[in-house]
């Protein structure tokens, strides 16, 4: 606004006013549709576009020990967070060497810092949601 106050001084055009002011109101409706979109999402919990499921299934079932990977669910916990819970089928008997990798890989493969993963050694039959593939 200043530089328009200072156009209008050198140049006499008194247009430069209400021009700098439509493009300023401009950029912030641009920066407001962006805001307004990423909250609906967030508020809808709304899978996170940097953690697709089927990547992240497919990257579940690849890890050695696996044999199942199903009732996978991922959600927003806020606008840089995200929160996963799935059941992965494993014969491993050190499930807690299965559950830490599996959970660092998912935070640098994928993001997602909060996860709850359950270790079954047989599926868990009609109790669960179907295998997502």
């Amino acid at each position: 606004m200043v530089l328009a106050a200072a156009g209008i001084l050198l140049t006499g055009w008194t247009w430069l006013d209400p021009a700098v002011a439509l493009a300023v109101s401009l950029a912030i409706a641009v920066t407001a549709a962006g805001l307004f979109r990423e909250a609906l999402h967030l508020s809808l919990d709304g899978v996170p576009d940097r953690a697709d499921p089927g990547e992240v299934t497919a990257w579940l079932a690849r890890q050695d020990g696996i044999r199942d990977v199903h009732d996978l669910h991922i959600w927003p916990l806020s606008t840089t967070r995200t929160a996963r819970a799935v059941h992965v089928v494993s014969g491993a008997q050190d499930t807690d060497a299965v559950l830490l990798d599996l959970a660092e890989g998912l935070e640098h493969g994928f993001g997602i810092a909060h996860s709850t993963i359950q270790v079954e050694h047989e599926p868990c039959g009609a109790g669960c949601l179907q295998t997502i593939k």
